[in-house]
């Protein structure tokens, strides 16, 4: 299927970018806009391609309320307390919602939890060990916990679960 070589292309942007933003938020605790908005655009042109192909927009309404549900759901925590989440992982969580609402919004937000929940153990640690004000990279997290759920919905669902 030509639809599901697009899909993966974005996957591969996907991924690349986010293995790139995790080890720069590792390293720095920052998450540059510029690369997150790149990987987004890409990711949404290649999934616009794939829906054309299949003459279906199930998966572009999927990621686009996967990234807005996503994107909102952080932002409220951020705006809620700042200190304890950055924008950063607002922007990041839109683009991990995005991908991984291709198969629907309910994975997207799968996906945020599972990053969570992967985050938890470094984060009671921390609690435990240093001062409660000592910020660990969220990002990390999250890309790993999107990438749990894609690897899951693309081995079960396909690429392109709608065709």
């Amino acid at each position: 299927m030509i639809s599901a070589g697009f899909a993966l292309a974005a996957l591969a942007a996907w991924a690349g970018a986010g293995v790139w933003l995790s080890v720069i938020d590792w390293r720095t605790r920052l998450l540059p806009t510029r690369m997150i908005w790149a990987a987004a655009g890409a990711v949404w042109a290649l999934y616009s391609v794939a829906s054309l192909i299949e003459s279906d927009p199930t998966g572009l309404i999927g990621a686009a309320t996967g990234g807005l549900g996503c994107g909102a759901a952080l932002a409220a925590v951020h705006f809620a307390h700042p200190p304890s989440l950055g924008f950063g992982d607002v922007r990041l969580g839109v683009l991990n919602g995005l991908v991984c609402g291709w198969w629907g919004w309910q994975a997207a937000l799968v996906g945020l939890a599972v990053g969570f929940v992967l985050a938890l153990p470094q984060a009671v640690w921390t609690l435990i060990r240093e001062d409660a004000r000592t910020g660990k990279p969220l990002g990390p997290y999250l890309v790993a916990g999107s990438a749990v759920v894609v690897a899951r919905q693309a081995a079960t669902g396909g690429l392109v679960p709608f065709a």
